[in-house]
């Protein structure tokens, strides 16, 4: 977990957020992909994000794979909303963002419980990699070239560095008290830089929870009952406003990409390994207050949620963008 910046109050003290349709008591989300309905619990049934973007129903063993939209999805599947199972459905997308695949049975992943950020996989820590490469073989003399040319041989991981020292030292001759320190430094920038890709790739489907939000504003709105009264005016208020959580994000992490590519003597990155690890914590600050807001508002479903939850997660969204230091530009 990132150290929050001072101004910023605790995110799972600050202004709990409640799934609509929870029962009073039942800690959501739960800790297992358990469906209730028989045949989201039969064996070779899965979830998986489509190469477009979508949610990918698989049938392994039929060989079958049907893409469906999970905003809608319990229609087909006939899933009641409101039930465990729709509530359960509708963390599909937000679970697929953290891993490759979901099973009946599998682990919810820890970002949507609160937990700390995993280990840094292998293809976060490729591309920062793979950046670095580009820029060493540019800017960093014979010693980079050399040190470049032997990282792109080797596969990502903990040892990529410590392979690519030895081979420069016994095949390329270059001196260990020239090689090794540059390599260390430059091992310290990849792993920071590793860090906030693997925070951005991380961060809540803002794109869904705004979708969501315009959907039961509109069913709102078309409701005569309703019309203009304060529910629907602050939903109103809301809309403009929802996108900012998402283009925070974007603009963080384009700022790291961007500074990545700076010219930077590579000699001394130890400014750019610190402006990488600031902006990683920012990413993890700005999930943490969205990750569960964001997977509740999927769980609404516009003409039968109860207002009264509605309005609760409208209160959550608008005291969540009340905090300004959680949104400042990347350079201030």
């Amino acid at each position: 977990m990132s150290s929050l910046t001072p101004t910023l109050p605790d995110p799972r003290g600050f202004d709990p957020v409640r799934f609509p349709g929870t029962p009073e008591g039942v800690a959501w989300p739960p800790s297992h992909f358990i469906f209730e309905s028989s045949w989201l619990r039969e064996p070779g049934l899965a979830f998986e994000r489509d190469p477009n973007g979508g949610i990918g129903l698989v049938r392994s063993f039929a060989h079958l794979r049907m893409l469906v939209d999970v905003e809608t999805a319990h229609l087909l599947l006939d899933i009641p909303p409101g039930t465990h199972d729709f509530r359960l459905l509708r963390l599909v997308p937000a679970a697929l963002r953290c891993v490759g695949q979901i099973a009946p049975g599998d682990p919810v992943p820890g970002p949507l419980l609160d937990e700390d950020p995993e280990p840094i996989e292998d293809h976060h820590l490729y591309a920062a990699t793979s950046e670095l490469v580009a820029r060493l073989a540019a800017t960093a003399g014979e010693e980079g070239e050399a040190l470049a040319a032997a990282m792109r041989r080797r596969p990502p991981g903990p040892d990529m560095f410590e392979s690519a020292i030895a081979h420069c030292i016994t095949a390329d001759g270059l001196p260990m008290a020239t090689i090794a320190p540059l390599a260390r430094r430059l091992q310290l920038l990849a792993n920071a830089h590793a860090r906030v890709l693997a925070a951005a790739a991380a961060q809540p489907d803002y794109a869904a929870m705004e979708r969501m939000i315009r959907r039961t504003r509109d069913s709102l709105n078309n409701d005569r009952r309703w019309v203009g009264d304060l529910l629907t005016r602050a939903m109103d208020g809301l809309i403009p406003l929802i996108a900012r959580p998402g283009r925070t994000a974007t603009a963080l992490l384009r700022h790291a990409e961007e500074a990545m590519r700076r010219p930077l003597p590579l000699e001394a990155p130890t400014r750019l390994i610190r402006e990488q690890h600031a902006l990683r914590d920012r990413l993890l600050d700005l999930a943490v207050f969205w990750h569960r807001l964001a997977a509740a508002w999927l769980a609404v479903d516009p003409t039968t949620t109860d207002r009264r939850e509605i309005e609760s997660l409208s209160r959550n969204a608008l005291r969540r963008l009340a905090l300004e230091p959680l949104y400042r530009k990347p350079e201030e």
